[in-house]
């Protein structure tokens, strides 16, 4: 009887302690609540939370939010946070307003491809997509467990993710060689953490992180002969957006999609063939598309496309304009950053001269020195009713003049 009672008494106070932090929430993050995020992901939306600089909202992190280690940090993000949404939430989310679209512009996926873990551009820009498809170098690595640290390595994670967010909140992309140290920490491993950052710092809510689970159509698709399938790691995170009942997803694959990378990965393209018509976003790709190495994905990205946005780090300007596509040009065209002198559009430059292009009210991309710099560039257009059919490789003559970006590839800017 006395163990029975000591239960219910436990069982009591835990829905007494449960009841409170929920009371505690604003009432429109609490009708997204479910019993089952009360478990797992709750801790999830908190470990998001505490990373972010944010109070936590799980019971057994409030000790760490009263250490030194996590006042410095919280102090540390949220002064970068707000120098971020001063500099471009805003400014950026009038201009998609109005240049863009309220809404998805086509379809109801973005694809984003050598994003890495850059949730912020994807999610400002496109807010109301449902699916958004993302894929880099970067592995996907794991969600750090909180409880099982101790004091010193929960403040050396802290350390760890000041330093892999620094390039990000100073330019608005990732150094992914860089992130190739930055992401392999004893406590800090992968992107997931750097997805969950952005995520906790827009409001949105963390409903569950999962293995990514291959539709029927990419799962029938056999490997080229001689090309030993390797396993693709993908995963999927589920959130809703601040006041909507929308269930969103992102989609992130760790990928080589260089050509010989992409023959053992057979089922990544079937899957990117079986989005349909896309909107597509590219920016600080490191003029990867601008090599006919990665001539599979680029085919696939002018096949797929409805709407696109980008910055001249993307597709290259003359096969979008051989297809037939009429570009919205914003911003301003120059030589690319070192080391991508080599990847210089010429066809781009007599484009921007032609016309008068639309003032960019904010920085974008490579081009970036400080929060005055007016150099950045974007691109959109629609995809043509007509699209002229072309051979999708670059002329052999373009071949040398991007010879230097390819070279730079090593060192991918994204």
């Amino acid at each position: 009887m006395d163990n029975k009672k000591s239960r219910l008494a436990a069982c009591i106070s835990t829905v007494l302690v449960v009841s409170f932090l929920l009371a505690s929430r604003p009432l429109q993050a609490q009708a997204l609540r479910t019993d089952q995020d009360l478990g797992a992901q709750w801790r999830v939306n908190s470990t998001a939370r505490l990373l972010s600089g944010l109070a936590p909202m799980y019971p057994g992190h409030v000790d760490l939010s009263e250490t030194d280690a996590w006042k410095e940090h919280s102090a540390h993000m949220k002064a970068a946070w707000a120098r971020m949404n001063e500099r471009q939430v805003s400014t950026m989310t009038a201009w998609r307003d109005s240049a863009l679209s309220k809404t998805c512009p086509v379809g109801k996926t973005l694809l984003y491809p050598f994003s890495g873990p850059d949730f912020f551009n994807a999610y400002w820009l496109f807010p109301d997509c449902e699916t958004i498809v993302m894929f880099g170098l970067e592995h996907v690595g794991e969600v750090p467990d909180l409880d099982r640290m101790n004091e010193a390595q929960f403040a050396r994670m802290l350390a760890d993710v000041r330093t892999a967010t620094t390039d990000f909140f100073s330019r608005n992309y990732f150094i992914t060689e860089n992130m190739s140290r930055q992401l392999r920490t004893a406590q800090l491993r992968g992107v997931i953490p750097l997805f969950m950052i952005p995520m906790a710092l827009s409001g949105v809510d963390i409903l569950r992180i999962r293995p990514f689970e291959f539709p029927a159509i990419a799962r029938t698709v056999s490997v080229a002969p001689g090309r030993p399938m390797r396993q693709l790691r993908g995963i999927t995170i589920e959130f809703r957006s601040p006041g909507s009942p929308v269930t969103r997803r992102v989609n992130y694959f760790t990928v080589d999609v260089t050509d010989k990378g992409l023959a053992h990965y057979p089922e990544f393209m079937a899957y990117i063939r079986s989005l349909g018509t896309t909107t597509t976003f590219i920016k600080s790709a490191s003029y990867l598309l601008h090599s006919n190495e990665f001539r599979q994905i680029r085919s696939a990205l002018l096949d797929q496309t409805g709407f696109l946005v980008q910055d001249d780090s993307g597709l290259p300007y003359p096969l979008l304009e051989a297809r037939g596509w009429k570009m919205n040009l914003f911003g301003t065209y120059g030589v690319p950053i070192p080391p991508f002198q080599g990847a210089f559009q010429a066809s781009l430059d007599r484009a921007y001269k032609a016309r008068t292009s639309s003032p960019l009210p904010f920085v974008f991309g490579y081009q970036f020195h400080d929060a005055r710099d007016e150099r950045s560039n974007v691109m959109v257009g629609q995809r043509p009713l007509q699209v002229v059919q072309v051979d999708d490789s670059l002329p052999t003559r373009a071949r040398a003049r991007k010879a230097s970006a390819r070279r730079a590839s090593q060192k991918r800017v994204y």
